[in-house]
């Protein structure tokens, strides 16, 4: 017994490193392969938003093909030819003629080739189901590896529609007109429910190219009040409150999975070297169990996740809260700890909140427009003194700036009005509309009808 007691003694160095060794096997063998709870998952369950990529496949539910408007759609925006480099081109501003105008006679030849030459797309795109409903053939399950080709040619499909509809009203055809919008807007809806952030951007795209052309279709050819009315209602219906909260959730799953799931991360580091090799893969394991060993991966995952569930609180309130919100967000961009190389990829870039604003106010401005259409068409062409003339009998309540709460502004000038937000700046610049050519002219968000 002595003699072990010696020997121990003898040995203390090298059983106490022995014993250190041990410990920390244990610790990291824990780390790699011990079940535990994890507290942001559980969170996210709590709220019912989905916490892997699969959850969110499953989330983002099935439509039954016949009532499936997007194979419809998916099948016309197949066809679209564009050999001449139109339909690419048609949703600049040169299809988009000064208010108050029409198209050219120019214009309106190329245009009848264009329209003709996709003849068979355009009779897809007009006779979609009327269900509304639409689940593009994706898979969710990917994760940030999701494909999504659809969206590359939806702003096309909306741009042909839309310059369709400034057409026949160019050619005094209101009815033909009002058709071809609904159709854009109908197509535009179809990401509606896409539980992906981009995908609500090019949904807000589409509709800013649609509500800017409709702005031109309104001082042309003369509407019935049952036309008006049943763009007023596509309109209305493009708000879509909960979209940016449900895309906010699906990022969060998606991304959540990069944490959680060993073959997605391994997936995402490939993918950031360029490569499948077997050497990547050992290399995308190996930072795996690094990350996981040093407690950064999950620091990281705890970080990612905080910023994640405070966008998507923000992206559930309604506005002008939403907007104050998210934009005390927004100005926060420093990431504690230059290691979080995961969040430093996954969040999403600043000022995204502006364009959701910005769509709720187009939106909105669009619908009172159209609301004062329907009154001076019911007035014998007089317009309304101011906004709160509308309510109830043309639209149910007078319409409130996103970015202040307070009701949309509103200016006559003889036979010519202009219905505007004040925009992200928070000034109220008069009405003076956003333009890509002049970005240091104030903006607002304005929808100008000029006779």
């Amino acid at each position: 017994m002595s003699s072990w007691v010696e020997i121990l003694r003898r040995k203390r160095l090298a059983v106490l490193g022995a014993g250190v060794a041990l410990l920390l096997a244990a610790w990291v063998l824990s780390n790699l392969f011990a079940p535990h709870r994890d507290p942001f998952v559980e969170a996210i369950h709590k709220k019912g938003y989905p916490a892997s990529a699969a959850e969110l496949d499953a989330w983002y539910q099935a439509v039954p093909p016949a009532e499936n408007a997007a194979l419809v759609y998916t099948n016309a925006l197949g066809l679209l030819t564009d050999s001449t480099g139109s339909i690419t081109n048609l949703a600049g501003k040169h299809w988009s003629p000064p208010l108050g105008q029409g198209l050219s006679a120019e214009d309106r030849s190329e245009l009848k080739v264009v329209l003709a030459s996709n003849g068979a797309a355009l009779r897809l795109l007009y006779s979609a189901p009327a269900s509304g409903r639409s689940r593009y053939p994706i898979h969710l399950a990917d994760g940030p590896m999701t494909l999504l080709p659809h969206l590359a040619k939806l702003k096309q499909g909306v741009s042909l529609l839309t310059v369709e509809a400034l057409l026949h009203a160019t050619d005094g055809d209101a009815d033909k007109a009002t058709q071809a919008f609904l159709a854009a807007g109908r197509l535009a809806e179809s990401l509606g429910e896409e539980p992906v952030v981009i995908s609500q951007l090019v949904r807000y795209a589409d509709w800013a190219i649609l509500l800017s052309r409709l702005e031109r279709t309104l001082s042309l050819t003369p509407f019935t009040d049952g036309q008006l009315a049943s763009l007023q209602a596509a309109v209305e219906a493009a708000e879509r409150p909960r979209a940016m909260a449900r895309a906010w959730a699906g990022e969060q799953a998606m991304h959540v999975s990069i944490f959680t799931d060993r073959k997605m991360m391994g997936m995402l580091i490939r993918q950031g070297y360029g490569s499948s090799s077997r050497a990547a893969s050992v290399l995308a394991e190996a930072a795996w169990n690094l990350l996981r060993v040093t407690g950064l991966l999950e620091r990281d995952k705890a970080f990612f996740c905080t910023r994640m569930a405070r966008h998507l609180a923000a992206s559930e309130l309604p506005y002008p809260a939403r907007f104050a919100a998210t934009e005390q967000l927004a100005t926060v961009t420093n990431l504690p700890n230059r290691l979080y190389i995961f969040s430093r990829m996954l969040l999403p870039p600043g000022r995204m909140n502006v364009r959701d604003a910005n769509h709720v106010a187009l939106v909105r401005v669009a619908d009172a427009a159209l609301a004062v259409e329907r009154f001076r068409l019911a007035h014998a062409n007089t317009l309304p003194g101011n906004l709160e003339q509308l309510a109830p009998t043309y639209c149910k309540t007078i319409p409130t700036d996103p970015y202040d709460g307070k009701p949309l502004r509103y200016k006559t000038h003889g036979a010519s009005y202009v219905v505007y937000s004040i925009g992200s700046d928070g000034q109220d610049n008069g009405g003076v509309a956003w333009d890509s050519n002049y970005l240091k002219v104030p903006q607002d968000v304005a929808f100008v009808v000029k006779h």
